[in-house]
């Protein structure tokens, strides 16, 4: 068996043991903390991958996109009709991307490709056919992402004390929250985002690395959760 150090390990466990810390519990708090849960991480395995049908992928199309040092960066786009949303993927490199079921569900996956730094997963789901009132939503969202933390090993008086912000990304407004996990004995960084645009269906973003690498994806998060938008 090959040796693997360092973050090339931490991501290997990241991508191999988690999905049973995410699987593990089911959520109760409503159609929104449902969101969250579904939100699992990335299957790793070839044979998680070529059991499920429809994980593969073909971008609609490409774009570029100005980064924030000026360069030009290219995106892979991806119509994902289940989910009623366009998505937008890494592609300088190209980010792996797929989807999982979850309780009869499919969840949008996307993950950095092999030596990549940090190494990174992110998911995106929704419920076309559910929606939260917009008077109610700042309640719901807010709960059901400190209600979601407790899949990666977060304590329910730990999740308690996550603070909770408003945040924007492209045409979703909600709230966002970044934690530390774990999953399996592994420490990761975590953010969790919640939000809508007004009068359509709640989007769930999730983005995990390894610890302290939260930051360095930054511009990542602009240039993906920033362009999520709905099909119609």
């Amino acid at each position: 068996m090959k040796h693997l150090d360092g973050d090339r390990a931490d991501a290997v466990t990241l991508y191999r043991t988690s999905v049973g810390q995410m699987n593990r519990r089911t959520l109760s708090l409503g159609a929104l903390c449902a969101l969250v849960g579904a939100a699992v991480p990335v299957q790793a395995s070839a044979q998680a991958a070529a059991a499920n049908p429809a994980a593969a992928l073909r971008p609609h199309r490409m774009a570029k996109v100005l980064s924030a040092d000026r360069a030009l960066r290219e995106m892979q786009i991806y119509e994902v009709k289940s989910l009623g949303l366009e998505i937008w993927v890494e592609n300088q490199p190209a980010w792996e991307v797929g989807t999982q079921m979850h309780n009869g569900r499919p969840t949008f996956t996307a993950r950095s490709p092999e030596n990549y730094h940090p190494p990174a997963a992110m998911t995106v789901a929704a419920w076309p056919d559910k929606s939260v009132a917009d008077t109610q939503f700042a309640d719901v969202a807010q709960s059901a992402i400190r209600y979601g933390a407790q899949n990666f090993g977060v304590s329910a008086g730990e999740a308690r004390a996550i603070a909770v912000l408003p945040a924007t990304h492209g045409a979703l407004q909600g709230w966002e929250a970044d934690f530390a996990g774990h999953a399996q004995d592994m420490a990761m960084d975590v953010r969790i985002f919640v939000g809508q645009a007004r009068g359509r269906y709640p989007v769930v973003l999730t983005l995990y690395t390894l610890q302290g690498k939260m930051q360095n994806l930054n511009e990542v998060v602009r240039r993906t959760w920033g362009n999520v938008d709905y099909l119609d």
